[in-house]
């Protein structure tokens, strides 16, 4: 039960956003004009934004609500959305009183940012409640390769929990590979497309960097999230699975750590000298093989 309540004669509701890396918060407010809260802040008028109805129970079912706007700069821009900032934030939704707005006056729901449509110059986002998070499978699954990654923090410095990164780190093997370890940097001497570029002055044997990940420092795509590689080959040309934002171009400096193919004799035992900490379990029969024994 909520300890206390808007004024239902003057409700307004009110939307906060907080991505994940260091991006902006937005703050959207469901009124004719921009509505400043008690402590300051200001919540824009939602000018083309439009939320449905909260849909929620009193059972353990997650709620769910829809947000659609107009992509406009300085709130959402389609920019933004396309380059990957909203991904995994936070939105919180509270009701307060247009007459004496308060900032997480009645807390309504904790939501992450899901999945996003862009039709037309308007967006939809579909935003799960936090309580969906108990509908999700626990537990480990027996499967041949390793299901953990290979580094405790990605490229742009986000610290993974525990349950994903058991191979590395004072947490698991202290002499397990370390990101900083392993971290290139340089330059582009060459572009192809969005997909494939290359530094000449990589001497690493081919695929090296592949299932690695790579960030951009300067450039148009700088501060945007690491994409991963799908092939490096000697002479430092580097494939990605997904297109860049951007075009990059020559000069454009990076960031760079190489990846793990989750083998147990090629990558976890030959590559990273770390087969104490493999997770999978390679000599496990497939069920296809073990249900031939006891046939007749």
């Amino acid at each position: 039960m909520k300890s206390h309540v808007a004024d239902w004669q003057t409700r307004v509701y009110c939307v906060r956003i907080e991505p994940a890396n260091d991006a902006p918060i937005v703050r959207l407010a469901g009124y004719p004009v921009d509505l400043p809260m008690s402590n300051g802040e200001v919540y824009l008028t939602e000018s083309g934004y439009d939320f449905s109805g909260l849909d929620s129970t009193s059972t353990f079912a997650s709620s769910s609500l829809d947000l659609s706007g107009i992509l406009q700069q300085g709130a959402v821009s389609k920019i933004d959305l396309a380059s990957g900032v909203y991904d995994n934030a936070r939105v919180y939704l509270f009701a307060t009183s247009w007459a004496d707005p308060i900032e997480d006056e009645e807390d309504c729901g904790l939501f992450f940012w899901g999945k996003v449509e862009i039709t037309d110059g308007r967006y939809t986002t579909q935003l799960m409640g936090a309580i969906d998070v108990l509908s999700q499978s626990t537990g480990r699954s027996y499967a041949p390769s390793c299901p953990w990654t290979l580094f405790d923090e990605t490229l742009d410095g986000r610290v993974l929990p525990v349950s994903q990164s058991r191979c590395t780190g004072p947490r698991a093997n202290p002499d397990g590979p370390a990101l900083d370890d392993f971290k290139v940097s340089g330059s582009l001497t060459s572009v192809t497309d969005q997909y494939m570029f290359s530094d000449s002055s990589r001497s690493e044997a081919a695929d090296w960097f592949s299932y690695g990940t790579i960030r951009f420092t300067t450039g148009a795509n700088a501060g945007l999230k690491p994409v991963q590689i799908k092939a490096f080959t000697s002479g430092g040309a580097i494939l990605l699975h997904e297109e860049l934002f951007y075009m990059p171009e020559v000069g454009d400096e990076y960031e760079m750590i190489p990846g793990c193919r989750k083998r147990h004799a090629d990558d976890c035992i030959g590559k990273w000298s770390n087969g104490i900490n493999f997770g999978g379990h390679p000599h496990i029969p497939a069920p296809s093989v073990a249900n031939q024994v006891g046939r007749r």
